[in-house]
């Protein structure tokens, strides 16, 4: 794994690569976009490559002990067997880039690099020894800090990867502000979000703003082929997931949830909305995706109607909009898009056009 797997980046990996190269690191990286366009994925292959040594890692046996001194009749060691020459150790030419063959790279893609530490709710549930949670207190921003006061190991860099920073609690995010401000040498810490507006004007103003598009179809359904998705279910998908791949995930479950329901069926906008996550931010999230699928199919439709259907169309995505931003506050998920669904039925919009490709 290197930079070239960080299909549809191409413009963002470039800037990735030459910070590397001058050598010029800010102590503080915002990698932003929207969900599911590889951020996190390029604060990785970013960490790998800044702390890479270029030089392959060939794994020695240890030399035997000595006799002991004191044995008089120790048997003299025999001398080693001679082994087959060894070719000359690969050293890799590209320095903006992983070589992948160096200890390194081998630590940083098994996950256990001692440099190069992820923190997200999985990490906090593990080191608060309790349930994960949706967001990141200031205990474990407070044990980051220590971290970075800390030697590096084994590399030149110590880098932390905040995933999903906008999970930082209000006083997590100012005691975040601390390494900002006095970054230690050597320390680079980024945060992969997707809303800047959820960070303190503190933070945005001490960090490096990092843009991540959406990504290009063809980049979309490559990703999905290479994760077994048949070719023709992946070009459906990589269609709805309006270039991302956390987005053609949900239009992969919408499809399976679809197809579940009997055509027909008076029920089915309520039967569909049951199958809400039941955390109440994934909920939303998921809302969100299908209301911009009504609002994407609506005026697809819009566009190629005449008199009333137009104004039937016209008054649905007036409708729809007002649901979306309904879908910001503290409201029922569930009943918010039975709303949705049921009007768009009404429209002419069915539940099964949403997630059928245009």
């Amino acid at each position: 794994m290197s930079f070239s797997s960080l299909l549809g980046q191409d413009k963002t990996a470039q800037r990735l690569r030459a910070m590397i190269e001058s050598g010029r690191v800010p102590p503080a990286l915002i990698f932003h976009g929207p969900p599911g366009v590889g951020k996190f994925l390029a604060a990785l292959e970013f960490a790998k490559a800044l702390n890479c040594s270029h030089t392959e890692h060939r794994e020695t046996r240890p030399a035997p002990p000595p006799p002991d001194p004191d044995d008089l009749f120790a048997a003299a060691a025999p001398p080693p067997p001679p082994g087959p020459e060894l070719p000359p150790l690969k050293v890799h030419a590209d320095k903006s880039d992983s070589c992948g063959v160096c200890l390194s790279c081998r630590q940083a893609t098994s996950g256990a690099h001692p440099d190069i530490r992820v923190i997200d709710t999985e990490t906090q549930a593990a080191f608060l020894k309790e349930e994960e949670t949706s967001n990141l207190k200031i205990e474990i921003m407070r044990e980051m800090t220590r971290w970075t006061q800390q030697k590096s190991m084994l590399s030149p860099w110590k880098v932390f990867i905040v995933r999903d920073a906008e999970a930082m609690l209000g006083n997590a995010q100012n005691a975040i502000l601390k390494t900002l401000e006095e970054p230690p040498p050597g320390t680079t810490v980024i945060m992969t979000i997707s809303r800047k507006t959820a960070l303190l004007s503190t933070i945005l103003s001490r960090s490096c703003i990092i843009d991540f598009a959406p990504l290009p179809k063809a980049a979309l359904k490559a990703i999905l082929e290479a994760q077994g998705t048949d070719p023709a279910q992946a070009a459906a998908l990589a269609a709805l997931g309006v270039g991302s791949l956390e987005k053609a995930g949900e239009a992969a479950a919408f499809l399976k949830r679809i197809s579940a329901l009997r055509p027909g069926d008076p029920a089915r906008a309520f039967k569909f909305a049951s199958g809400l996550p039941r955390d109440s931010h994934k909920a939303r999230d998921e809302v969100k995706t299908l209301l911009d699928l009504v609002l994407a199919k609506t005026r697809l439709a819009w566009r190629g109607a005449e008199g009333p259907a137009k104004a039937r169309y016209t008054a649905l995505l007036r409708r729809t909009l007002d649901l979306r931003r309904m879908a910001d506050r503290n409201v029922s998920y569930m009943l918010l898009l039975e709303t949705a669904l049921l009007e768009s039925e009404r429209a002419g919009v069915k539940l099964e056009d949403l997630v059928r490709p245009d």
